[in-house]
């Protein structure tokens, strides 16, 4: 039996939002996960992001759009899900930034006019949406995972363009494009699969289009029983978690084995969206249900939030990654103990934002695409993914 919402694979979404967190954190104050391979290569995660989106997309749209009327209603129904919340974002984390650079503060966050980590000629490509085209200098992120949403929308509409050119072939299309995108990554992007702000465009389609092909891939699967599938989730997890421990040697050492992950990510997404086996049982519990529908705003407010961590840090003297040493204070026994501080309080904020910023920005938009896709498809005006 289909489902109309694969619940188990929005809880992978908020799962997957929590290990970037803790990958960021622990890329800028010291603790004691930095010495697990799995924690250090959770930058991966975000392409199980775009596995889901390709998946999930292609559940709900495919045959569904059919000219450049349908792509209009299309691309305003996705930039009301991604620009607002990235907009108000990055201008409050602009606010912020500029705020403490009249306090005393480290180098780098000073405000430049070009380069540095928080350069004004940033501003408009990540304004935009165009931060992940390599239309900056390196280094110039401002909200550094933001580039991830510029690349999908992007892609959202190849996607689109595609649903109505080739929409009879969408699988061999999309493993077409999956697999070029692959083999540009390997002879133009120096990170492979850890590309943002240069290449992270290519590595959005490989992932993405993987999705594509595992929709195609699940719907011919058949349903399994209870203690089968769940020997095939706990084996997908298993794969998941033994290819990202081998995938690099942390954000600086990918390997080519990174080049795997819309493989490897696009099977555990069949395996799970069957919702066959006891881990996805688990998974449709309430707390991973609701870090699924907080998974857009865990993803977009925590590097901001972290940036203001460590530069609080760093006012009392401690030692941090991001921005070293300010006093005589160089430890900070208690990291570990404030990540699951700062994990909370991010969900907690997440909960907010979905709730006061992601929501209404989506029926607002919403209401502007209305009368075309919305209420032809379906007779409740919605779709199982907004």
């Amino acid at each position: 039996m289909r489902v109309s919402r694969f619940e188990a694979l929005d809880a992978w979404r908020g799962i997957c939002a929590v290990i970037v967190v803790v990958f960021h954190f622990v890329a800028m104050v010291p603790s004691s996960l930095e010495r697990s391979l799995f924690i250090r290569n959770g930058y991966l995660f975000v392409d199980f992001f775009f596995v889901l989106s390709g998946f999930v997309l292609c559940h709900s749209y495919r045959g569904k759009i059919a000219g450049l009327g349908d792509i209009k209603r299309f691309a305003i129904r996705r930039f009301g899900r991604v620009w607002p919340l990235h907009a108000v974002v990055l201008g409050g984390f602009v606010a912020a930034v500029a705020w403490i650079d009249r306090l005393p503060h480290p180098a780098v966050l000073s405000i430049t006019p070009n380069g540095g980590a928080y350069s004004l000629d940033a501003l408009l490509p990540s304004f935009l949406l165009l931060n992940a085209m390599g239309l900056t200098p390196q280094g110039t992120v401002w909200n550094g995972p933001a580039w991830s949403i510029g690349a999908e929308f992007y892609v959202y509409l190849l996607f689109a363009m595609l649903l109505v050119i080739a929409s009879r072939r969408l699988m061999l299309a999309g493993l077409v494009l999956s697999m070029a995108a692959l083999m540009l990554g390997y002879w133009w992007a120096p990170a492979l699969m850890n590309a943002t702000w240069d290449y992270g465009f290519i590595r959005c389609i490989a992932s993405f289009f993987g999705g594509v092909v595992a929709y195609h891939v699940y719907e011919i699967s058949g349903e399994r029983s209870l203690a089968r599938a769940t020997l095939w989730e706990a084996g997908a997890a298993a794969l998941v978690i033994g290819f990202v421990i081998n995938a690099s040697d942390g954000a600086d050492a990918v390997s080519v084995l990174s080049l795997a992950a819309p493989l490897v990510f696009g099977a555990a997404v069949v395996v799970f969206a069957g919702e066959h086996g006891l881990l996805s049982l688990l998974l449709k519990a309430r707390p991973f249900k609701a870090l699924g529908r907080y998974s857009f705003s865990i993803y977009m407010i925590h590097m901001p939030l972290l940036v203001m961590l460590c530069y609080g840090l760093w006012t009392e003297g401690y030692e941090t990654k991001a921005f070293g040493i300010s006093g005589a204070r160089p430890w900070l026994g208690s990291a570990d103990l404030i990540l699951v501080d700062f994990v909370l309080a991010v969900i907690v904020i997440a909960a907010a934002s979905h709730r006061f910023i992601e929501l209404p920005a989506r029926q607002a938009f919403n209401r502007i695409a209305e009368g075309g896709l919305v209420q032809r498809w379906t007779g409740r005006g919605r779709l199982a993914y907004d």
